[in-house]
């Protein structure tokens, strides 16, 4: 039986952080202006930023996240007149799987999209510091890196063979295309079951990565990449919006057969609280009579469901 390792917690702390270099910054969405998403709705902007990283001094497990700490005094802090007025630590989830992507052990990837508020015009009114950090990078920058962070959004470490449900929002899709590839590609440990990839997105052209796992879906029958496109996509029950939730109620006769075979949901995006139409989907399909909290813990501590949202 294989078995992958236990995951190591906070080798790297704000006060001994570790330097990464830069490899890549690579954008996945169109220039503003150019895509599906009209100005006043603002800009959906998404990474993939590549750092030179030595994995047996950072031994990171796909679905944990790491630290990043901007550079600079963060002036809410210097305004309060405090001791350390350095940026807090932002943590951002692991895309790349535990080997790294091409099992080199010397990277790691994440996918981030730029933080900004705006008006009713889509004009910018707000910045994001860390996110547009990570976003400006160029390639033989330095970025102070903590962590690993992180133990209870991980895949299974031995053999498994039940199926597997990512549902992803955004950017949360970024551990799953870590998990996908080290399940399918680098085989750590023995899977024999089913993936199913649920991702929504605004707008087609947001739908990142869909190339990659898309090709996936070509090459392996036990994998499905599954879109909701909320602006462009009706859903069946009312005509309106189709999200992620929707999809999954499609597959309510998959969910409830492999729910009883040791089946498992992941739920990872933004913004905190998207996971709970699909935790009602799923509550409604498995036909629980407990509560909505209630059935959320049980799925929780008998390790079927596992939520990462922010």
């Amino acid at each position: 039986m294989k078995s992958i390792r236990e995951p190591k917690i906070n080798l790297f702390k704000k006060s001994s952080p570790l330097l990464c270099k830069v490899v890549k910054n690579i954008k996945l969405t169109p220039e503003p202006g150019s895509g599906k998403r009209p100005k006043k709705e603002g800009r959906a902007e998404i990474h993939r930023i590549i750092l030179a990283l030595d994995h047996t001094k950072y031994p990171y497990l796909i679905g944990q996240s790491a630290g990043i700490i901007p550079p600079g005094e963060d002036p809410e802090k210097v305004a309060k007149g405090s001791e350390n007025t350095g940026y807090t630590i932002r943590l951002y989830s692991i895309s790349s799987p535990s080997m790294g992507i091409d099992m080199s052990e010397n990277t790691v990837e994440f996918i981030i999209k730029r933080d900004y508020a705006y008006d009713s015009e889509g004009n910018v009114t707000h910045k994001g510091v860390a996110s547009n950090y990570m976003c400006d990078l160029k390639e033989g920058e330095e970025v102070v890196v903590t962590g690993p962070s992180g133990k209870n959004f991980l895949l299974p470490n031995t053999d498994f063979d039940g199926d597997l449900f990512f549902c992803a929002t955004g950017t949360g899709i970024a551990p799953f295309y870590g998990m996908t590839i080290e399940l399918l590609e680098h085989k750590l440990i023995n899977y024999t079951g089913n993936i199913y990839v649920i991702y929504g997105a605004p707008y087609s052209d947001e739908i990142v990565l869909r190339e990659d796992f898309d090709n996936l879906s070509k090459k392996y029958s036990n994998f499905q990449f599954i879109t909701a496109v909320s602006r462009e996509q009706k859903n069946p029950v009312d005509g309106g919006r189709m999200y992620i939730h929707h999809r999954v109620t499609e597959l309510a006769e998959i969910i409830k057969t492999s729910f009883s075979n040791q089946g498992k949901m992941y739920i990872c995006g933004g913004p905190k609280g998207m996971e709970k139409g699909v935790i009602e989907s799923l509550h409604k399909i498995l036909g629980s009579n407990l509560s909505y909290d209630e059935f959320e813990k049980d799925l929780e501590n008998k390790k079927q469901l596992y939520v990462e949202t922010y």
